[in-house]
């Protein structure tokens, strides 16, 4: 993937060079307008997501409007991007969420703004588009995020800074940071790229997108069964009525199992599907049962009420999220969690998550 990386910052030089002022002069107002904007990292992911969301369904449309990179995917095949707009008819980026030093392409854009180099996987993100991502050791601690301005040259007396809304509900600017004044009459065009402020809240973190964080609400199901209950008959009766009436809910409890190495947390009294169909799902009267692969009983809850960024849960040293440290959960059948010197002897859900996207 060096290649990607290494082409994209050579472009990158090139473009910014042309398209901003002296260097000695672009740092101080850059990082004026990126104080007004600031953002901490699972803020700044977050406007990453929206602009490649934005970028993709206002200008290019279909999922199958894509161009071949010829760069191989870590998944198989090759990497597969989309122009945002045209260098030679748009070449400054009006109205574009992507901005020129990144000729304008989305995948690319967006995995540099998140990652540091490394194998670029590829698959189909909710609404068909190909998406990109590097393991989740390569995330940047403090990620990149765009600012946008009224007029391409950061430096022009007329430049109004615009923002996204707050909660980027749509893919509006607008002329104050609260989302209230819409910047009707205005294009907009990416100013620059700010480093996300740095944030000691461990959800900002161990920050994760929703694909992540299905991933890692069925590991700790998966490994709070395995390492914790071990038969799948080992159930207790909830005596709650199953959705469709036609049994009482069965659940898995963590409770005896030591209170240093459990993976599901005290807001649902160490319960494993239940701490399962609450990440996923909104509240509702009640869930589906079912049976997993494995033998386990395993709960669901209406299509309507999964939860547009699901709840998973963060490890720490300690019990208390305020002292220790925060630890790495492993993946796929490892159901070690890590401290950086190896695999932690003890570890605790300190919190649930919202994820990013």
């Amino acid at each position: 993937m060096n290649l990607l990386t290494d082409g994209r910052a050579l472009f990158a030089v090139l473009c910014v060079t042309a398209w901003l002022p002296p260097q000695a002069e672009a740092q101080p107002i850059l990082q004026l307008k990126c104080n007004l904007d600031s953002r901490n990292p699972s803020q700044a992911e977050a406007r990453v997501y929206w602009a490649r969301r934005c970028a993709l369904t206002t200008h290019v449309i279909a999922p199958g409007a894509y161009f071949d990179t010829y760069i191989p995917a870590a998944t198989g095949g090759t990497l597969k991007d989309y122009a945002e707009t045209d260098l030679n008819s748009n070449g400054f980026g009006m109205n574009a969420y992507t901005a020129q030093a990144d000729a304008f392409e989305v995948n690319a854009s967006f995995i540099n703004k998140l990652y540091m180099s490394g194998p670029t996987y590829q698959g189909l993100d909710a609404h068909g588009y190909y998406e990109w991502w590097r393991p989740a050791a390569r995330r940047k601690s403090r990620p990149f995020y765009p600012i946008f301005g009224s007029h391409f040259d950061i430096y022009n007396s007329s430049n109004q800074q615009l923002y996204p809304h707050p909660q980027l509900s749509n893919c509006s600017l607008y002329r104050d940071p609260n989302g209230t004044v819409l910047a009707t009459g205005y294009s907009f065009y990416v100013n620059g790229y700010c480093e996300a402020a740095a944030s000691s809240d461990r959800c900002t973190t161990d920050r994760l997108n929703v694909r992540e964080a299905k991933e890692r609400i069925d590991w700790a199901r998966q490994c709070g069964l395995r390492q914790n209950v071990g038969n799948p008959s080992a159930w207790f009766d909830t005596g709650l009525p199953s959705l469709d009436l036609s049994t009482t809910l069965k659940d898995y409890s963590e409770a005896a199992a030591p209170a240093d190495r459990r993976y599901s947390g005290p807001s649902v009294s160490y319960e494993i599907n239940a701490a399962y169909v609450s990440s996923l799902y909104k509240s509702g009267a009640s869930s589906y049962q079912g049976v997993d692969a494995q033998g386990y009983y395993k709960w669901g809850r209406d299509p309507g009420l999964v939860r547009q960024r699901p709840m998973y849960p963060i490890f720490g040293s300690s019990p208390d999220i305020n002292s220790g440290a925060l630890l790495t959960p492993g993946t796929g059948s490892d159901c070690n969690v890590y401290s950086s010197t190896g695999a932690a002897a003890s570890f605790y859900v300190n919190k649930y998550c919202e994820s990013i996207y």
